[in-house]
């Protein structure tokens, strides 16, 4: 379970907050809510990691398709958000990420 602390005990206990998110992640809130969490660099490296290898997964299936001639032409930003509202859609209906 990730350690949640308020924003004002993380301006005071600064100091305790950075010796606690070099071992674990620290999520601050704000009003209630989450508003930023600290972590390990490590842990930080490797969800960069993560996310950069998820794009190029993604832009080596959009080149596959590309490929087999599967585009489509986008002539405005309302179309272009429209076509990726879609997709997203498609995609949690599928289960895929």
């Amino acid at each position: 379970m990730l350690k949640t602390i308020p924003v004002a005990e993380a301006k005071n206990k600064f100091g305790l907050l950075m010796d606690t998110a070099q071992r674990e992640a620290v999520a601050i809130s704000k009003k209630g809510r989450t508003s930023a969490i600290m972590m390990p660099v490590h842990e930080y490296e490797e969800y960069e990691q993560l996310k950069l290898e998820k794009l190029q997964r993604h832009v080596a299936k959009g080149l596959e398709q590309a490929d087999r001639g599967e585009t489509t032409t986008v002539h405005d930003k309302g179309e272009l958000h429209s076509l990726f509202k879609a997709i997203k859609q498609e995609n949690r209906r599928k289960g895929v990420e």
